[in-house]
């Protein structure tokens, strides 16, 4: 594990009523004395992104070395990673912005409690205390899965704020008719913000609507490919190690140094 890497253990939330552990990557050249400042990378599921023996699957995406190895060649930008982790078994609801009965389960939908503490709470005690950039394209969302459907809908929310998404394999198959009335709802601030999606061809039902989302996205929005990114992996699954494997394609979209 790098030496940059801070925690905060217990980091209160009143809009989550609870507290939560925070990781905070620093790049190797960051100087609190420096003149430069940073775009910060906010990615959920905080326990799945380090290391295997941390995830509950046993496959960690090792994004502090992956990150590492991308800024250290040169193809993205150094940046400030925030990982957070999620909330257990409250993890579904805590991610969704609409209700629904999953495997025979109500699930009431807290996400715009999360949502309230990533833009109310956590990063604004984050711009206080590191150097980072303030424009909204330099504040980003990144998540798999349930955490790919959150990051969408905060972004739509909080434009403002977050000016850009990697979300991978997002599930789409929550309430995607909900979720295309929010797509209108929040049109004018969609046609801001750059995206990235994807999917595995090997996922299943954890796949579905995902492409038809990219499709609906780029037709309100108008987005060419440089704003909006739809990438299919054939092979993939749904899955750490999948993510894993494919992040950097992400990270260089949205942090890479030749990007235009």
């Amino acid at each position: 594990m790098s030496s940059n890497l801070l925690t905060i253990e217990d980091f209160p939330s009143r809009a989550l009523q609870s507290s939560r552990r925070i990781r905070i990557l620093l790049p190797h050249d960051y100087r609190v004395t420096a003149a430069r400042r940073y775009p910060v990378l906010y990615a959920h599921d905080g326990q799945n992104l380090f290391a295997d023996s941390e995830s509950f699957s046993g496959q960690g995406w090792h994004l502090d070395r992956i990150l590492g190895d991308l800024i250290g060649s040169g193809q993205i930008e150094p940046l400030i990673l925030v990982a957070i982790d999620h909330a257990g078994s409250g993890r579904l609801a805590e991610f969704a912005h609409q209700d629904r009965i999953h495997d025979g389960q109500f699930i009431s939908a807290r996400g715009s409690r999360y949502e309230e503490f990533l833009a109310a709470e956590l990063k604004p005690h984050i711009d206080h205390l590191f150097l980072t950039r303030p424009e909204p394209r330099a504040n980003v969302l990144m998540g798999s899965s349930m955490g790919g459907l959150v990051s969408l809908n905060i972004g739509l929310r909080r434009s403002h704020l977050f000016g850009a998404i990697a979300a991978l394999s997002p599930s789409c198959w929550w309430n995607p008719d909900s979720f295309k009335a929010d797509l209108r709802q929040y049109q004018a601030a969609l046609s801001g913000l750059k995206i990235w999606l994807d999917i595995g061809g090997r996922e299943g039902r954890y796949g579905d609507d995902v492409e038809e989302i990219a499709a609906y996205i780029a037709q309100l929005s108008e987005h060419d490919e440089k704003m909006l990114r739809y990438d299919l992996d054939p092979a993939a699954d749904h899955s750490e190690r999948a993510w894993r494997n494919r992040v950097h394609l992400p990270l260089k979209f949205l942090f890479g140094v030749n990007r235009k």
